[in-house]
């Protein structure tokens, strides 16, 4: 999961950070070096996430879309499972994906070279 919404669940919790990430993704945000309680991002999510964003700190910061993450975490699990021998087929019923959807993220994840299972699955579908 990236930092930021790292940052965002441990501060806020899993819920509200989903409510907040719904809500405000996408949304450009200028985060204080010294934040005060008047500041626009403090307004909108509290003074603990400002400090946790405090590398961010004199830059504007784009809140993550929830989509993007969602879609993330289900590639790097597509990836994982793969890497454990989970068969592409059962992925496929599993996250409602095609079969080239998901080739496409072992590709872009360079997990084909690191997959015996993805080989052999490989050749069997050519078969």
């Amino acid at each position: 999961m990236p930092a930021g919404i790292r940052a965002f669940v441990d501060v806020l919790g899993v819920e509200k950070a989903i409510g907040v990430l719904t809500e405000q993704g996408g949304q450009v945000f200028y985060i204080p070096k010294h934040p005060t309680q008047n500041c626009e991002f403090v307004k909108v999510f509290g003074m603990d996430m400002c400090t946790a964003l405090s590398r961010y700190a004199e830059q504007q910061y784009q809140v993550p879309m929830l989509n993007k993450v969602l879609a993330q975490v289900r590639n790097q699990t597509i990836v994982n499972e793969v890497a454990k021998g989970t068969t592409i087929q059962e992925l496929v019923k599993r996250f409602k994906i095609t079969r080239q959807w998901i080739n496409k993220i072992l590709h872009e994840y360079n997990a084909y070279e690191a997959s015996e299972v993805y080989r052999e699955q490989q050749m069997e579908f050519k078969l």
